[in-house]
């Protein structure tokens, strides 16, 4: 387990594991934080993982962990350590649920009972013969767009239509000041389902999905100058005026507009080269 590759690999079959149930909880967050460190594992490396940190991997994706692992440990101690590894994960919260045994009794058996690395990658297409192959990640997309990164993981590639990347941009800014007074209101989260119903066609359950990634994913944090930078690399004067009056919208859905709201605001308007005038505009024709 010495290589830098190989600790890479582990981590990523670990997160998997404490998938398991469903859930990540903050001991086991803290446990992968822990061997991430003890294995000098640095910034690139956890970029890498985060992706499958904010959104359970697929079984797909999982064969894919299990297979990179399993042609890089060859020896039954690398094998044991592996199993010591999932079970200290699995465990990390101070309990066990049935799908996290589940999956430790039938990653364990593999691990144990496979005499070569042939037969352990047999065994491991067998859980998942009914399932295609993993797709690569693509991190660039998680880090530009990462409500579009995740729509797409939850509803299906072949869902996707074009205009659906700039509309989670939007989604993003509309979430980003949602939130900005520290909670979202759900007549602000109807607000953002009615600018994204009049620009889309959403069908009703992707719309859901996309409404409930907005919500996580301003809640948990956005990269605020990301979102406006790939948003309005195309837009004119007239259309960055229009997103800012949008933004105002959704701040005043919930019959006021807080202070912080308006900082958070402010600090959009600077950001797309809009006047200290523009935003008094926009902040007078939200209060009509």
């Amino acid at each position: 387990m010495a290589t830098h590759a190989t600790a890479l690999a582990l981590l990523k079959v670990l997160i998997a594991a404490a998938w398991a149930d469903s859930r990540l909880s903050q001991a086991e967050m803290n446990y992968l934080k822990d061997l991430a460190q003890k294995f000098h594992l640095n910034d690139e490396d956890w970029l890498e993982l985060e992706p499958h940190l904010e959104d359970p991997p697929s079984e797909s994706e999982t064969k894919a962990f299990f297979q990179d692992l399993l042609a890089r440990i060859a020896t039954a101690s690398e094998r044991n350590e592996v199993i010591r590894h999932i079970e200290q994960i699995l465990n990390a919260d101070a309990q066990i649920t049935a799908d996290e045994h589940d999956f430790l009794e039938q990653y364990t058996f593999i691990l144990k009972e496979a005499s070569t690395v042939e037969l352990l990658v047999r065994r491991i297409k067998g859980l998942f013969q009914k399932h295609p192959a993993a797709a690569a990640v693509d991190l660039d997309e998680f880090l530009r767009n990462r409500i579009f990164f995740k729509l797409r993981r939850r509803i299906g590639t072949d869902q996707i239509t074009p205009e659906m990347y700039r509309l989670c941009l939007l989604g993003g800014l509309m979430g980003i000041v949602a939130q900005a007074d520290g909670e979202i209101d759900f007549r602000e989260l109807e607000e953002i389902r009615r600018q994204i119903q009049l620009r889309s066609r959403f069908d009703p359950e992707a719309l859901d999905i996309l409404i409930a990634i907005i919500e996580e994913e301003s809640v948990r944090g956005l990269d605020r100058a990301r979102l406006i930078s790939e948003y309005t690399a195309e837009t004119g004067f007239d259309e960055r005026v229009q997103l800012l009056d949008l933004l105002f919208a959704v701040a005043a859905a919930d019959g006021a507009l807080t202070h912080p709201e308006l900082e958070e605001l402010r600090g959009i308007s600077a950001a797309m080269n809009l006047s200290h005038r523009q935003y008094i505009d926009s902040k007078l024709r939200a209060k009509k």
